[in-house]
């Protein structure tokens, strides 16, 4: 998939969301070493490494599942840090992990409706922002079943749905491309574009490269607990650094 015409054009004025300086360390054993990323308004970032290279203890420490041992968090300039697990969606952050998150014994209509009551209490508005999302990401016809009979890629509709309920700045996306076919994987990276083109910031980590790079802008990759470099897929692909600890010499840019 080509990005081809960007219909936000990310300005590099001012970072929407940065990590400064983040450490981490769990039983003496040092996770995250001073990692430092930005990500500007519209942008697309790819987050990269080996397995174990703390990628997910970062998103963990980013919405507050986990607290960093030094460093900070920030949205449009303002510290996120200290602000407790169930506020960080106030603030503008949005997290979609790996795992199944609905609630399959609910329809998708109940899915996206439940949560959209919890930020819009007008039951009207309500009603109408879930019918927004239901069209946006094609789940109209679907919304009368339960999440437990849809496919991996009707799920993975409704997760994104359920999102941007809360009108994020900044999305954390963790391996949407995992386990699921190339056809729903071009249809992920297009529901990605829709997402950015609203202005929203995007974080993803997953070990499809391919699929990653064809949407990405730039890109952090992460080995042992560092940042040992970042770029475009080409940039990354002439550090001798990120071909040693991560790609391979075999990984060509196409």
């Amino acid at each position: 998939m080509k990005k081809g015409f960007r219909i936000i054009k990310f300005k590099k004025s001012k970072a929407r969301f940065e990590f400064l300086n983040i450490s981490k360390s769990f039983n003496g054993r040092s996770i995250l070493k001073k990692i430092s990323l930005k990500v500007y308004p519209g942008e697309i970032v790819g987050l990269l490494g080996p397995n174990g290279a703390g990628k997910s203890t970062l998103f963990n420490i980013a919405i507050g599942a986990e607290n960093e041992d030094s460093g900070n968090i920030l949205i449009d300039g303002k510290s996120i840090k200290d602000i407790p697990i169930h506020l960080r969606s106030k603030s503008g952050l949005a997290y979609l992990p790996q795992t199944r998150c609905l609630f399959d014994n609910l329809s998708v209509f109940d899915n996206l409706h439940g949560l959209v009551q919890l930020f819009e209490k007008d039951q009207k508005k309500a009603t109408e922002k879930t019918e927004l999302l239901l069209n946006n990401f094609n789940l109209v016809h679907l919304q009368g079943l339960k999440t437990a009979v849809l496919s991996g890629g009707e799920s993975k509709r409704v997760s994104l749905a359920r999102l941007m309920i809360s009108d994020p700045k900044v999305v954390l996306i963790d391996e949407l491309f995992s386990f699921v076919d190339p056809i729903v994987i071009q249809e992920m990276q297009k529901y990605i574009l829709q997402i950015q083109s609203q202005g929203v910031s995007c974080i993803l980590t997953d070990h499809s490269l391919d699929s990653l790079f064809a949407i990405s802008d730039r890109n952090y990759l992460i080995a042992e607990g560092s940042i040992v470099a970042q770029g475009t897929k080409s940039e990354l692909l002439k550090n001798s650094t990120a071909i040693k600890s991560y790609f391979g010499s075999s990984y060509k840019d196409d």
